[in-house]
């Protein structure tokens, strides 16, 4: 052989790669249909807490301007417990025909938790989109009533996302047209979505604030975080309440309450 032979360039074959082209719409064509998904959940989930925002703006501006009288006459029947995924097994009763769902009947200020809420009539999906919600069938906010217990709940993920800051001693305000209720946070627990008594009537006035629990489960959560709140009571009122229940038992609804450790 010669040196001409030995010098001379080798050509390598180019390397032939099989499907490679098939695959790159199909690539494509996935991304494009998870990017469209991904912007319609965040722009639904947008849409969601805009529609919260403007629904509480608006809520004030007719507290604002005292159109919350008519809600005092609304009142509650005797037949058929109401029910609510969000909620546990409700003893309470049902609405009245004049109840106003949907409708402003309070606003709610909790300082420890940074939370100023305007409440609604209702337990439903579209209210509870606008804020927390009264459950029909307990005690309207700022009305003395046998149900005694009045009943609020919001999402987890929304109005309620710091509910889990309150602790016992924490105070609680509940703004209606018939004035300002102070209360304390009394005690907290979870429970399950079949714990009735939560829900049911008390022996005493009482705030009861249901929201799901865990706050970052995701899907459907399994428990309910339930906190409890009583008045505020002046001394006359104290003394008025000792003389009242002198020689009664203690509330049902205390021995009942489990309470979790602070």
């Amino acid at each position: 052989m010669n040196g001409r032979d030995d010098a001379s360039p080798r050509r390598e074959l180019p390397v032939r790669r099989s499907g490679g082209k098939g695959r790159r719409p199909v690539r494509r064509a996935l991304s494009v249909v998870f990017t469209v998904a991904g912007a319609a959940l965040i722009a639904a989930a947008v849409l969601h807490y805009a529609r919260g925002v403007r629904s509480q703006d608006e809520a004030r501006d007719q507290f604002g301007r005292h159109l919350g009288d008519r809600y005092a006459t609304a009142s509650a029947r005797k037949d058929g417990p109401p029910g609510h995924a969000d909620l546990p097994a409700s003893g309470a009763i049902p609405a009245a025909p004049d109840y106003p769902t949907g409708e402003p009947l309070a606003r709610l200020r909790i300082p420890a938790a940074r939370m100023d809420w305007v409440v609604f009539g209702g337990a439903d999906e579209p209210t509870l989109e606008k804020g927390p919600g009264h459950v029909p069938g307990t005690a309207l906010p700022g009305q003395d009533s046998p149900y005694e217990n009045c009943v609020i709940t919001a999402h987890r993920d929304s109005h309620f996302r710091r509910l889990g800051w309150l602790r016992k001693g924490h105070t609680v305000e509940l703004e209606t047209p018939s004035g300002t209720r102070r209360y304390r946070v009394v005690s907290r627990e979870i429970v399950t979505p079949k714990t009735v008594r939560v829900l049911g009537p008390t022996a005493t006035p009482r705030l009861t604030l249901v929201t799901c629990y865990p706050f970052t489960y995701i899907g459907p959560a399994p428990k309910r975080l339930v906190v409890v709140a009583e008045p505020i009571q002046t001394g006359a009122q104290v003394s008025g309440t000792r003389q009242g229940v002198r020689g009664t038992a203690r509330s049902p609804a205390k021995r009942l309450l489990g309470h979790l450790p602070w």
